[in-house]
């Protein structure tokens, strides 16, 4: 009789434990953690500039590489490039290079650096998307 009564108990400990992690388990599935989404956080980088001679002169086609990309000058000596990657802190590295010659007069190849820090991005999606952060620089070329 009493091994007939442990073993009840036991089965009654064992089903009241069975019921507890279920609800457990249904509590801690229903709570809302919001959509799973994969992909890499990033954000524009934008280089807005002028490329100008000694004299304040604008230089029109120097051609201008920043990391994979590149762009000439216009008439007016401005450039745009946007560089996309993970936000934060960055550097990149312009390469100037007077391409065509006498054209414009010949001017001395040139490698700066314009670097993003404490940076305030705008557009964002909230999302992986933070948004772009724009920078200008005017940058000089000596003659050769």
């Amino acid at each position: 009789m009493k091994l007939r009564l442990k073993k009840s108990l036991l089965k009654c400990y064992n089903n009241f434990l069975l019921v507890m992690i279920g609800l457990l388990g249904f509590s801690v599935a229903c709570t809302k953690t919001g959509p799973v989404e994969y992909g890499t956080p990033s954000a524009d980088y934008v280089i807005n500039g002028v490329v100008k001679s000694q004299t304040n002169q604008p230089i029109s086609n120097i051609k201008v590489v920043v990391s994979y990309d590149s762009i000439n000058t216009n008439a007016e000596g401005k450039f745009s490039l946007k560089n996309k990657t993970f936000p934060g802190n960055h550097a990149f590295n312009i390469k100037l290079r007077d391409i065509d010659g006498a054209a414009n007069g010949s001017y001395q190849d040139n490698d700066t650096t314009i670097a993003f820090n404490n940076n305030s991005y705008t557009n964002g999606d909230g999302h992986w998307y933070s948004g772009k952060v724009e920078q200008s620089v005017e940058i000089k070329l000596t003659s050769k």
